[in-house]
């Protein structure tokens, strides 16, 4: 299923809903960062105990304590990652997966609170045959938590569907350099769509003519200075743009 998410910069991406395998691995790095913090808090306990730390704090306090810096973080762990972090808990972030409403936008904190809320009946009442079977099931990949938030879960790594109608075919692999750092700063999108539009015309692609013009005018707008081929350079520039838009999601 494919889902359409705009960006910052007005650039449509779109993006294939989230596979169990990387929901599921997700979730599974998400518990093992749960499982580390809870034994990093208990070594500390034990070192405030060998300390007398314990001793000296009142019961009461001692337990409120541990629930606010140790407990509470584990309660809310997704929900408070989804909200703070743009739809990615870390395992979410590992696996480059990413909480979206269905529309492409980006999910209000009620929405993450109703997916949060509803983990409880998609993961341990049912020990996660519910979620595996309804994101199995849905048309938009979607389980019970996310059906009812309005949500769903993408794969933030461009599919073959983007390289099909992009110009500069998004080739944004793991070591991707970007050169023009400031270009979003330096360019509107109708800027860029200007230079596609030229790009993709079978009369002007071609044409030293157009392709010297257009490099020069976007040369004297950002700054820049090139010593590479025009089309190349006018190429850079907007795989640069739409990687660094893409970022901002």
């Amino acid at each position: 299923m494919i889902i359409e998410v705009q960006t910052t910069q007005n650039v449509t991406i779109d993006y294939e809903t989230a596979g169990i395998r990387q929901r599921i691995l997700a979730y599974i790095l998400d518990w093992i960062a749960i499982i580390l913090w809870i034994a990093g808090w208990f070594w500390i306990l034990g070192m405030a105990s060998i300390a007398g730390l314990h001793a000296a704090l009142n019961g009461d306090i001692f337990m409120i304590l541990l629930f606010i810096i140790a407990i509470f973080p584990v309660i809310f762990y997704d929900l408070l990652f989804e909200i703070l972090n743009n739809g990615q808990s870390p395992g979410k972030m590992i696996m480059k997966i990413r909480v979206v409403n269905v529309d492409g936008t980006v999910p209000a904190s009620g929405s993450f609170l109703i997916r949060w809320l509803f983990r409880l009946v998609d993961f341990p009442m049912t020990e996660g045959c519910l979620a595996v079977i309804m994101t199995a099931t849905t048309k938009k990949s979607q389980r019970l938590g996310d059906l009812l938030a309005g949500t769903t879960v993408i794969d933030l790594k461009l599919n073959n569907r983007n390289r099909a109608l992009s110009i500069t075919d998004l080739d944004f692999h793991e070591n991707y350099k970007v050169t023009y750092t400031d270009v979003l700063d330096k360019l509107s999108d109708k800027d860029i769509r200007t230079v596609c539009s030229i790009m993709e015309d079978r009369r002007m692609r071609d044409s030293d003519y157009f392709n010297q013009r257009l490099a020069k005018r976007i040369k004297d707008i950002t700054g820049y200075a090139c010593d590479e081929p025009d089309k190349v350079f006018l190429r850079k520039v907007v795989n640069d743009y739409n990687y660094l838009a893409v970022q901002k999601i």
